[in-house]
């Protein structure tokens, strides 16, 4: 790959081989210096959960203040973005000068996200968090806008150890170290360390009772599982399957990790997965996952994997047990949807109504106008296909 190369004054920390460079660039240069979008997938759930309301109102903010600063003049802090760089790149000094020689692919930004969320929207660029497409309107109405905020200098502080270099490992963690010490990003997780959450507990029994590891394992480092990865689910996907199966789907939608989930009477989850309802959970998951012990890979394909079958199945559960259907009732709901052909070509989805064809009438989809809408459909069809296969009564 290209190195880059960049000048700026240094810094220096006595005793110690982390450095910083400090230098300028235009904004519309931000992406060809800084790789923008990138995320460590150990950060993938991190990023997912900053994904909230809170956070796109402080980037509609700040794009607001952008535009008063640029606009009509109004004072303003300077633009200012905190690069990690991963490995050992390339430094010569003179003095307090400096040039930092490094390539693109290596570069983390750990500050200001949401400041970097708002820049590149208004410029139009592909944004981490999210979406920066520019409508039509838009384009001709923040024109001039764009224009001024292309040419504003931006501050960049490059933290880097060109002695010993700078880990994956090191790298997070002094992202989270600096959104802990910095309150623009609004994220629950970095008062505690990115494995501590309230139900964990549970998944981790849930793990360690279903042997999940015969399966591919649980990652904890992202919210879904991807078609490349080998891992049967994340601890996400459970979380959320506890919270459904106990609560319903109110309470499984609004709920997150950090959580310690309460129902409006002020009763815990965890307290009734610990009076027993964990139980009727393993249960269900120990008969649906049969299928899977025979370790045949075609068993993962479709939407087996989906973290919306998931959700959905953990409403059937929580269905069924709100109807008071004894635990073998339950293992037999699990070892039937289990059996059933979770394929993108399976023929029983015309009786799913959130289900339909794609445009080439081979493979079926999420039909659905929202993932609520999809996840709740998913519940009704499972729930209504136990009945038909299963005495539940």
């Amino acid at each position: 790959m290209t190195e880059l190369h960049l000048t700026g004054r240094v810094a220096f920390r006595n005793g110690k081989t982390i450095k910083s460079l400090v230098t300028y660039l235009p904004a519309i240069e931000l992406e060809n210096y800084v790789f923008v979008t990138r995320i460590y997938r150990d950060l993938e759930v991190i990023y997912d959960a900053a994904k909230n309301k809170t956070n796109l109102k402080k980037v509609n903010e700040i794009q607001e203040d952008l535009k008063k600063e640029l606009l009509i003049g109004e004072i303003g802090s300077p633009l200012s973005l905190t690069i990690a760089l991963e490995g050992r790149p390339k430094l010569t000094t003179i003095g307090e000068q400096g040039k930092l020689i490094y390539k693109r692919s290596s570069t983390l930004i750990v500050g200001d996200v949401l400041l970097l969320v708002a820049v590149l929207k208004i410029l139009g660029i592909k944004a981490p968090l999210f979406s920066s497409r520019l409508s039509s309107s838009d384009i001709k109405k923040n024109s001039m806008l764009r224009q001024m905020l292309a040419n504003e200098e931006v501050m960049l502080t490059f933290v880097f150890d060109d002695e010993n270099g700078l880990s994956e490992a090191q790298v997070k963690e002094f992202f989270l170290k600096y959104n802990r010490q910095h309150s623009g990003l609004h994220l629950t997780q970095f008062s505690k360390t990115d494995k501590e959450f309230p139900l964990q507990p549970f998944v981790s029994q849930l793990t360690r009772d279903l042997n999940l590891d015969e399966y591919g394992g649980v990652s904890t480092k992202s919210k879904h599982v991807k078609a490349s990865e080998s891992y049967l689910t994340t601890e996400y996907i459970l979380f959320k399957f506890l919270v459904g199966a106990v609560a319903g789907a109110q309470v499984q939608e609004k709920c997150m990790m950090s959580d310690d989930v309460t129902f409006s009477s002020g009763k815990k989850v965890s307290s009734i997965l610990s009076d027993g309802r964990i139980d009727y959970i393993e249960a269900f998951l120990s008969a649906w996952l049969q299928p899977l012990k025979q370790g045949n890979k075609s068993m993962r394909a479709g939407f087996r994997l989906s973290a919306q079958i998931w959700q959905a199945l953990s409403l059937v559960v929580y269905q069924l047990i709100v109807n008071g259907d004894s635990i073998e009732k339950i293992i037999n709901a699990g070892l039937a949807l289990g059996e059933l052909d979770y394929s993108k070509k399976a023929t029983h989805w015309h009786n799913c109504e959130v289900m339909a064809l794609d445009s080439n009438g081979r493979l079926f989809k999420n039909s659905a106008n929202s993932t609520r809408e999809y996840r709740n459909g998913l519940a009704t069809y499972f729930y209504n296909f136990v009945l038909g296969h299963v005495d539940v009564k």
